[in-house]
């Protein structure tokens, strides 16, 4: 009887392997499955940061070109401030609002 205990519980012990081998296959492929998922996603949203890179390398090369357009403009166009009035190339001259440099609104929306 001892060898058939023995057999039996051999069995058992063979049976309680198999089974934890074939969960732990079971979660081998889940978590493949789900790694595979990642690696997409990663490389989707590596993808998006090189184009957003990219982009914002084109967006900052116009900014500086208008900026340099703004600057090229302001030493062309010999625009100067003297007693309160802002004197132009092209002679026009505009009453100053205040000390701040801004320009005041002459268009008056009733008419």
């Amino acid at each position: 009887m001892t060898e058939e205990n023995e057999l039996a519980r051999l069995e058992g012990f063979v049976s309680g392997l198999l089974e934890r081998f074939n969960a732990l296959k079971n979660d081998n492929i889940v978590l493949t499955d789900r790694l595979g998922r990642r690696d997409e996603t990663i490389e989707n949203l590596q993808s998006e940061l090189a184009a957003m890179t990219n982009e914002r390398g084109e967006i900052s090369s116009r900014v500086n070109n208008l900026i340099g357009k703004i600057e090229d403009w302001e030493v062309n166009s010999e625009v100067s401030v003297k007693d309160g009035y802002e004197e132009q190339s092209d002679g026009d001259s505009h009453e100053n609002s205040s000390d701040s440099g801004f320009q005041e609104n002459h268009y008056d929306g009733d008419s």
